[in-house]
């Protein structure tokens, strides 16, 4: 849903003055050829919208999956599963790409849950973008942008929150503060910190553990700005957060209750931690611009997953001997996926006369990644430890099977450019080219220990690589037939790398498991249009769009061995159409609807997995759609009312594909919802006070869960939407 600033002049002509940096330079949301949603952050704190998957539901064309209490994103029905090959969808904070490349490091490309308190505002940018943002964006980008250090005022804020969720026992709450010293008049610091309960409300029956699932979130930012000339600028950033959720949100529906679990003790528990530093650099070379980003980024990451109902635990059927009088066994899973980024761009920008801008630029990143295992074979009465059938190689060894550790490197260069050519006043065209080539090795170690039976260790080692160079393209025309509408077509194309497999070639003999994956590649083709009417109190922005999507990265299986392989083609097209209406001052109705079709083009189906042609591909609903009303209004002096309500529907949804011939039917199948919200705020001068209601039927919507990957294998566990939710927050400024 985009987000207009709105005010009116004496004449009443409002203003929408939204200004994005989708492509790489500030401009109106209004005037950008790209689909775009820009969403503040102050409306994401007045609706409470804190955690990935709170906000993405109400993006058009962006569904999520719930997996480890992480939000996996779908932009127009590109996605396959999030253990799929490598992340489809790019992130990047302050233009710095965050996450990793591969899907051996960190968190199979899950959406960042950063606290809106720093934030300016969040751009999801749909349909690809490999020309500008380069690998992991062929399906759409995620940009949060941060609040900047300001030069010219002191200033700071002080918030506080707590909130009740429907068959929680206790309250969530929330503290935030912020505060901007202008240190100098070229200098100025800006600090913020926030921490974060996120109450539980699902009680696990097997533990007697009640709110089996809340969260503890805290973290800052620190941020200076150094501006000695109107043509140089240099701005150093520091972000640090931890996410400690102590349960998982499973649900097994076998209990009769939408708000119980039956995970195994010591399961469901996950930890975040995330650091970022970036250094930018803006100078003013006489006729040209230069932008230097340097960025570090660290994530460290684990999951002890209930991987009790596996079908494919090998170690399942030897249990019973490994561990005699035990019956049945339990069998937590521990993986741990942790990177470190480091990623250089610089690029310089200007113009030819009055009818050319250009930008050219280059990228560069180096990222180490590693993904422990670790598997514990536990008795279900006590969660006592009977053995260790998969180690990571650090711990103990006692019981081991298998000692598993990979490591991974992967490094990439990349060169791109932008051309826009001004035909006329009326009418421009866009042309831009991206070159990228990457390496990748990794290094797989598995030690067969066979203890405590009397055996000779057998030790494995795998040392795959992989490399491949792509080129990434777009080309959009432009057409204003006045200053108010925009007409523009696109065609741009977005690619993920290839990767490694780790058990390959020799080491997975008997089975040919292939020691590499090649890489896939998306293609837009896109009609869109953009406007207002009636002195800037209507809004609109319509797209069609239809993406080819070739070479599909997708899980597969063969004998014991999970491993990464290419399948045929997929399309998605669809509609897309956003309004907003501004009938008298103060008043602001806004809707969006989704069509996104998004199916299989060939069949791929095996001994071990089945899709066919014309399947849906994962989490993608047709229909979406959202409607909101607000009203602000002056009530007296330095005092500001407003209120607002909203409906949001999720269509109907299908699971990730089933690995297995002749089990089609347990593919999930996820039914639509409408979830509706209420917020209000009254504001006395440098206080605001506001209330809301999340999910105000309690619509207990799937999101995630039934399927058969790293989440549980269990096919009657299902992550559900948040009950309803009632809270309040204040806040000071000064």
């Amino acid at each position: 849903m985009p987000a207009f600033a709105q005010s009116a002049d004496d004449g009443g002509v409002v203003s929408n003055e939204i200004i994005v940096t989708a492509q790489k330079r500030e401009e109106r949301l209004l005037d950008v050829p790209v689909p775009v949603t820009a969403v503040g952050s102050a409306a994401l704190l007045a609706q409470n919208q804190t955690k990935a998957q709170d906000f993405f539901a109400s993006v058009p064309g962006v569904n999520l999956q719930f997996q480890n209490n992480r939000a996996q994103l779908s932009i127009r029905g590109i996605s396959t599963g999030p253990v799929s090959g490598n992340p489809v969808v790019g992130y990047t904070i302050d233009d710095a790409p965050f996450g990793a490349s591969t899907g051996q490091g960190g968190l199979f490309g899950s959406a960042p849950d950063l606290d809106p308190s720093d934030l300016s505002r969040v751009e999801v940018l749909r349909g690809p973008q490999g020309t500008l943002y380069g690998a992991s964006s062929m399906g759409g980008l995620v940009k949060y942008v941060t609040v900047d250090p300001d030069l010219k005022q002191f200033s700071g804020s002080v918030g506080a929150g707590a909130n009740l969720i429907h068959k929680g026992s206790d309250p969530g709450y929330s503290v935030r503060g912020a505060l901007n010293v202008p240190v100098s008049e070229t200098l100025a610091v800006r600090a913020s910190a926030f921490v974060r309960r996120e109450a539980g409300y699902i009680d696990n029956v097997r533990t007697g553990v009640k709110d089996a699932n809340s969260t503890d979130v805290w973290g800052g930012r620190l941020s200076a700005l150094w501006k000695p000339s109107d043509s140089f600028s240099l701005k150093l950033s520091g972000l640090y957060q931890v996410r400690d959720i102590n349960g998982s949100s499973n649900v097994d529906v076998t209990t009769g209750s939408l708000y119980k679990q039956t995970d195994q003790i010591g399961s469901g528990r996950s930890r975040s931690e995330t650091q970022m530093y970036t250094a930018e650099i803006k100078a003013e070379l006489g006729a040209v611009d230069l932008t230097s980003i340097t960025a570090y980024s660290r994530a460290r990451n684990f999951d002890f997953l209930d991987f009790t109902a596996s079908p494919l635990v090998e170690f399942a059927p030897i249990f019973p001997i490994l561990f005699p009088g035990i019956d049945p066994i339990g069998d937590i899973f521990r993986q741990g996926y942790n990177v470190n980024k480091v990623s250089h761009e610089t690029r310089l920008s200007g113009s030819i006369g009055s009818s050319v801008d250009w930008i050219v630029g280059g990228f560069y990143t180096n990222e180490d990644a590693n993904y422990d295992l670790d598997n514990y074979a536990i008795d279900p009465a006590t969660g006592a430890t009977l053995g260790v059938p998969i180690n990571d190689g650090t711990g103990p060894q006692r019981g081991t099977i298998i000692v598993w550790r990979d490591t991974i490197k992967f490094k990439e260069y990349a060169g791109f450019g932008n051309l826009t050519v001004r035909l006329s006043d009326q009418f421009d065209v866009q042309l831009g080219g991206r070159y990228s080539h990457n390496d990748q090795d990794m290094f797989h170690h598995e030690w067969f220990q066979f203890d405590p039976y009397p055996a000779l260790p057998v030790e494995g080692i795998n040392r795959p690589r992989a490399s491949g160079s792509a080129f990434t393209y777009q080309i959009s025309p432009r057409f204003k037939p006045t200053p108010d509408h925009m007409i523009y077509a696109r065609i741009a194309s977005g690619y993920r790398p290839g990767g490694t497999n780790a058990v390959c070639g020799p080491l997975a003999l008997p089975s040919a498991v292939p020691c590499q994956f090649k890489p896939d590649k998306t293609v837009n083709y896109e009609l869109g249009a953009k406007g207002e009417l009636a002195g800037g109190r209507l809004t609109y922005d319509v797209s069609l769009f239809n993406i080819t999507w070739k070479d599909i990265q997708i899980v597969q299986v063969l004998d014991v061995f999970t491993y990464n392989g290419n399948a045929g083609k997929a399309r998605s097209r669809g509609v897309e159409l956003s309004l907003e209406a501004r009938p008298v001052d103060g008043l602001s109705l806004k809707a969006w609807w989704s069509y996104v079709d998004a199916t299989l083009r060939e069949e791929f189906v095996d001994a071990n997995f089945f899709a066919q042609k014309g399947d849906r591909l994962p989490f993608s609903s047709r229909h979406s759609g959202r409607f909101s009303i607000d009203y602000g209004a002056d009530i007296a002096q330095d005092t500001e009312f407003s209120v607002g309500a909203a409906a949001t529907y999720v269509g109907d949804r299908k699971g990730e594909f089933v690995p297995f011939e002749g089990v089609a039917p347990l593919r999930a199948s996820y039914p639509g919802y409408v979830q509706f919200d209420l917020n209000a705020s009254l504001k006395l001068k440098d206080w605001t006070l506001s209330a809301y209601v999340q999910n105000l039927t309690n619509k207990r919507g799937v999101i995630g869960g039934g399927f058969w990957n790293q989440t549980s294998y269990n096919a009657n566990w299902f992550n559900y939407s948040q009950p309803r939710t009632i809270g309040v927050n204040a806040e000071v400024r000064f």
